[in-house]
């Protein structure tokens, strides 16, 4: 007799607000699973559309068009919303302990995210951090009180997320007709580190060139003070405002879960999105470590969603009294890159695999449609 012979799942938590949380509500919904309490959650009472954020900061799009009520989102779709943030999970208690209280739980969803990681630079988190809605909405105040002095800006991390900030950047300056001193310092040698595509990297790094903006790579940044950026063989950067898109880490939840075990800091799970060593708890999307038939996932949103399938099906499995059986495919592996990046000026770069790049406004079209109107329209309006 498997585990789940005969068992009916009274309760399903799923921790974390983003991505793969509310899809896996979602998958459920669509599945007309009826028959399970589920409650989410969340640090924040707002999913946020963060990969479209950066658009923030040159006002293409507005907070208001990111942000999601997930109060409103649990009336449509019927679930428990908490807002708090959990301190830690017992797997073996089958427990999810907040501040104040305490959850217990047949199945668990462990959908936390990541948080920005500073790789204990000294003075790296008094920067403002490229990382949330509310950060680009900063960088975009402060923009404006920079822009009749000629600033110089300095962005830490030339990754994804690192070149769209100083695109965006770059935008803003230009559609005030004003000047800015902008650089991009990349502490590997090459911009866009984690895309194998050689192609990609030179012409991300010839377009952002031919707009001014300075890439250094190859020194990465010793410390950040309050008007400078030190790098580690000793030369100084002046700065009037400095960046912090120097990469990410698994949540501080991660850590915090008693009875799983970890890989680089994020949650190892099985072939099936279940923790590994466990039956009736799953972790997905940026805290998860998912290797599976020696593919690792890249962290993205779109892999969030997809790892959200998974699961939903899973859990489908264990509410019919079967064993979940499902295996994940992982549709973005890190070798196989495949991401539009937008570069301004209406222009994006489409990398498709370890060879091929293209840049242009057809691409920055896809870029902006997926983003921004696939992303949304999976709640209702």
């Amino acid at each position: 007799m498997t585990l789940w012979k005969n068992k009916t799942v009274k309760r399903l938590i799923i921790i974390g607000g983003g991505y793969a949380g509310t899809e896996v509500i979602r998958q459920l919904v669509l599945r007309g699973i009826s028959n399970m309490q589920v409650e989410l959650i969340s640090a924040s009472p707002f999913f946020e559309n963060t990969i479209a954020g950066t658009e923030v900061i040159s006002e293409k799009l507005s907070p208001e068009a990111l942000r999601y009520d997930l109060k409103l989102l649990s009336s449509y779709w019927d679930f428990d919303l908490t807002v708090a943030r959990v301190k830690e999970v017992n797997l073996d208690e089958k427990i999810v302990r907040l501040e104040n209280s305490q959850r217990s739980y047949d199945v668990l969803v462990v959908a936390t995210g990541s948080t920005p990681n500073f790789y204990n630079v000294k003075g790296a988190g008094s920067a403002v951090t490229g990382y949330r809605i509310s950060d680009f909405e900063h960088i975009n105040h402060k923009l404006k009180q920079l822009a009749s002095d000629h600033p110089s800006i300095i962005v830490v991390g030339a990754g994804y997320v690192g070149l769209e900030v100083a695109a965006e950047i770059k935008d803003f300056f230009s559609s005030l007709k004003k000047e800015v001193e902008l650089t991009v310092v990349e502490k590997m040698e090459n911009v866009l580190p984690g895309f194998e595509n050689q192609l990609a990297r030179r012409m991300a790094t010839e377009a952002l060139a031919s707009r001014g903006i300075r890439i250094i790579t190859g020194r990465g940044v010793k410390q950040v003070a309050e008007d400078r950026v030190i790098l580690e063989d000793g030369d100084e950067l002046e700065s009037d405002f400095t960046i912090w898109s120097g990469g990410v880490k698994a949540s501080d939840l991660a850590s915090n879960i008693r009875g799983a075990s970890l890989r680089d800091g994020y949650v190892e799970v099985d072939q099936r999105l279940l923790i590994k060593g466990r039956s009736d708890a799953f972790a997905i999307g940026d805290v998860a470590y998912v290797s599976i038939s020696g593919s690792v996932a890249q962290k993205m949103a779109a892999e969030a969603l997809g790892q959200a399938v998974t699961v939903a099906k899973n859990i489908s499995s264990i509410l019919k009294g079967e064993e979940p059986g499902t295996t994940h495919k992982i549709d973005y592996p890190l070798d196989f890159p495949k991401v539009l990046l937008s570069l301004g000026e209406g222009k994006a770069m489409l990398i498709f695999g370890p060879q091929y790049a293209s840049i242009g406004n057809v691409e920055y079209f896809m870029k902006r449609r997926i983003d921004l109107d696939e992303m949304m329209s999976r709640f209702p309006s």
